[in-house]
């Protein structure tokens, strides 16, 4: 359907005053108020995903090896690990190297280390995994093989850490689909009030011959106004809040892998009103289907 521009104009004017007349403050604060609270959802959702990925990279099987292993044993084990599927790399890590990380992650208890004399700690490799979901059952494999007198990932709290991350994020994606529902219905109602008050108007229309498509522009324009205006400013305080927020957190607990970089979150809220107005145009047009009976 080609619209002249004079009939585009008058699209937009209409949709424009509309707009104007019929949307409150109250009614554009409950939407932006919305629209905030499914973006602080989105942004928790980004942030789990972040700290998910970065615990599951640092999930990895210590394998423990008899001592009497000597170095083509060590090798053929290797390849071993190596030809299980979903393993990604496989590290040796002698009993020397092992007892210096243990002295670092001591600390200032490393004087501990020369209480127990001679280094009791077997040779052992590092295996990392491509997905940490199969952690268990690759350990299990390793364990079951010849030579290898102990596996260590973890086991319980990587689960329950696994588990836990998981049901946080189908959570927050759940109360973040049905903040997105009421979103649509507080601007589909904006419109269908709209739609009440110039009911005379729409009949007089349809009267002198009037197309639905023609009734329905100012109106899908009036969604897609209400929709930015609620989005834009919803975006511009999560984008704000959030940095300030953010570098407090960067100082009271580093820590914590968050997403800290600008350009991702600016990404968010800009997505976040295109998004507003997409919702604002989806719900316009199905309040207004739904009562001009399209």
């Amino acid at each position: 359907m080609r619209v002249r521009l004079t009939t585009m104009q008058y699209f937009l004017a209409e949709g424009w005053k509309s707009a104007r007349r019929n949307v409150s403050l109250i009614s554009l604060g409950t939407m932006a108020v919305s629209i905030f609270v499914l973006g602080v959802f989105g942004l928790i959702l980004m942030n789990l995903s972040n700290v998910n990925s970065c615990l599951r990279s640092s999930i990895e099987i210590r394998v423990y090896v008899e001592d009497n292993l000597t170095g083509q044993g060590l090798g053929a084990l290797k390849r071993q690990i190596e030809s299980i599927d979903g393993v990604d790399r496989v590290t040796y890590v002698s009993k020397d190297e092992g007892l210096n990380r243990l002295t670092r992650q001591l600390g200032e208890k490393a004087g501990l280390v020369d209480i127990l004399g001679e280094n009791p700690l077997p040779d052992a490799y590092d295996v990392r995994v491509f997905n940490a979901d199969d952690t268990p059952d690759i350990a299990s494999r390793i364990s079951d093989m010849p030579h290898v007198i102990g596996v260590n990932y973890g086991q319980g709290f990587t689960e329950k850490l696994l588990a836990t991350t998981r049901v946080i994020a189908i959570t927050a994606l759940v109360l973040a689909i049905v903040l997105l529902g009421a979103v649509m219905f507080i601007v589909g109602n904006t419109v269908r009030l709209s739609l009440v008050a110039r009911a005379q108007e729409i009949e007089v229309m349809k009267l002198v011959g009037a197309t639905d498509w023609f009734i329905m522009w100012p109106f899908l324009i009036e969604g897609m106004i209400v929709g930015f205006m609620g989005s834009s400013v919803s975006g511009i305080c999560l984008y704000a809040g959030y940095q300030a927020c953010i570098g407090r957190l960067g100082l009271l607990a580093p820590f914590i892998p968050v997403v800290a970089e600008g350009a991702p979150v600016a990404r968010f809220c800009i997505g976040l009103v295109v998004l507003g107005v997409i919702m604002g145009v989806l719900a316009g047009g199905v309040f207004i289907r739904k009562h001009l009976e399209i």
